[in-house]
């Protein structure tokens, strides 16, 4: 079985449990300790808004219910704390809010929950500000702004969002860690630090201890969750092995070819929603169309994510992230695929180009892009020269055009969308100005509705695809794996690993 077929053998949407037989030499977990136990390496922060890293959602889907969440079959959004999100003009949207809705302290969930929350995302420039003031558009929202013009309350379970342009896609924005409520208690103190260390939410878990080790949540009737600090996947995936841990979210790259036989039905490969390109400066006019379709299929994708990478992410067959369920469509970029000599006849037939082809990257990134440069040098037989810089020190230089070849870009879809995950190709710094396209993003961002945006999003892939201005080379995915105990493994690429399915057998 190759690569590609086998990752698509082991995305799920649901997971069918199945028993396997248990070694004997297993070492199992003290009996004495109750709670479902899941390996993660350590969230940066607990405060929603400023959430960064995949635990840190993870946490957060568990704590707090959010004005939606996701279907895991489909993706789109599904009401939870907001009875309904709704707009005549995709422009000025009312939310209402669910009665009865609470805090774990008591204290009611309200529209200025909300609306105070997001501002606070703005005015402190956390990780989530972003959503809000480039994503979403909201009006008046602007980088560290204290006040945000377009957020009007009209009774405590009712507030209005107005936006700077029509976006059909945003309740599907909704439930991002950067909408989610926070009390009034912390709203008028603003003591951050304290609320991180124990922050509290309006979801089915509670935080009962959070420290360097562990963050333990807690829900009445039912078994508390452990999220441990191991950023190590060995330890994580061994620990499961010996049944000392009950989920691990990650799989070494030297497990990933015997993870089936070791954990036969008990493990699931998560299609991501961030992606890696390569994009080309538009003021550099040797890298033409021909040029660039040559290069794409030059790279042998398959190679470089079972080498480089470690089996840690998918090959690309479109510029959208596989964990872009709704109106999504596989098999649009036929120039991925890996032809060697297909890409040396079209590259004499373009007329090659003299001199280095310099690939810009993060120092991140460097163990790829040495695979992928070497790649060019024998495929192409031409010289090929990786150059790492600082991201701040990239865009600097993609500013003043001294970027002179291929730069590496990471784009995550900030919700689940096909025009969600291209939006933010017109962003890169290439200085890409294609009118058709940015036109066709817009007229998939205006339609009636989201499902009306999937057609003009699908020419404007099909025209980036083309001409390849942005070349799309692989998706992150995440892995799992847990103990024979465990039932309800489920997870979605917006929320990670669904903390309040885990469940024991029996």
């Amino acid at each position: 079985m190759n690569s590609v077929t086998r990752t698509a053998a082991l995305v799920a949407g649901a997971v069918v449990m199945l028993v396997a037989p248990v070694a004997a030499m297993k070492a199992m977990r003290d009996p004495g300790d109750p709670r479902l136990t899941v390996g993660a390496a350590p969230a940066a922060t607990l405060v929603p808004g400023d959430v960064r890293d995949a635990t840190g959602r993870m946490i957060a889907g568990a704590v707090w219910t959010g004005l939606v969440t996701y279907d895991l079959r489909t993706g789109s959004p599904v009401m939870a704390a907001a009875e309904s999100v709704t707009s005549d003009d995709r422009r000025v949207w009312t939310v209402r809010l669910r009665q009865g809705g609470r805090f774990h302290d008591g204290t009611p969930v309200t529209a200025r929950s909300f609306t105070e929350a997001w501002t606070a995302v703005v005015r402190e420039g956390w990780h989530g500000a972003p959503m809000l003031t480039d994503v979403a558009r909201v009006k008046g929202a602007t980088p560290r702004g204290d006040e945000i013009g377009g957020l009007a309350v009209k009774d405590d379970r009712t507030f209005e969002v107005t936006l700077d342009e029509p976006l059909n896609g945003f309740p599907s924005l909704l439930g991002d860690p950067a909408f989610l409520p926070m009390p009034d208690g912390v709203l008028r103190s603003r003591d951050w630090a304290s609320y991180g260390r124990r922050p509290v939410g309006n979801g089915p878990f509670k935080v009962g201890a959070h420290g360097p080790k562990e963050t333990v949540l807690e829900r009445p009737g039912a078994r508390a969750v452990a999220v441990k600090a191991m950023p190590d996947a060995a330890k994580q995936y061994a620990a499961v092995e010996l049944e000392d841990l009950d989920v691990a979210t990650a799989v070494p790259a030297d497990r990933h070819e015997t993870m089936d036989g070791e954990f036969r039905g008990r493990h699931l490969t998560l299609p991501g929603r961030t992606m890696t390109y390569l994009a080309f400066p538009s003021w550099e006019e040797r890298f033409t169309p021909a040029i660039r379709q040559a290069l794409s299929m030059a790279i042998d994708r398959n190679a470089v994510t079972e080498g480089a990478l470690g089996h840690q992410a998918t090959p690309a067959n479109s510029l959208i992230p596989p964990g872009i369920r709704f109106g999504s469509r596989e098999g649009q970029c036929r120039l991925c695929v890996h032809d060697a000599k297909a890409a040396g006849a079209a590259w004499t037939d373009a007329g090659g180009f003299k001199g280095t082809l310099t690939l810009w990257h993060s120092p991140a990134d460097s163990p790829w892009v040495e695979a992928l440069a070497e790649q060019l040098r024998k495929g192409l037989t031409i010289d090929v020269q990786p150059r790492p810089v600082e991201p701040a020190d990239l865009r600097t230089a993609l500013d003043e055009r001294r970027v002179d070849g291929p730069f590496v870009v990471h784009s995550t879809a900030p919700y689940p969308a096909p025009v969600g995950a291209l939006r933010p190709l017109l962003e890169t710094g290439g200085g890409q100005s294609d009118g058709y396209f940015s036109g066709l993003i817009t007229q998939a961002e205006r339609a009636p509705s989201p499902e009306n945006g999937v057609i003009p999003a699908r020419l404007a892939e099909s025209a980036l695809l083309r001409d390849m201005a942005t070349m799309p080379l692989w998706s992150a995915h995440d892995h799992f794996v847990w103990s024979e105990r465990v039932r309800g493994v489920t997870a979605d690429p917006f929320t990670g690993l669904r903390l309040d399915r885990l469940s024991l057998k029996g």
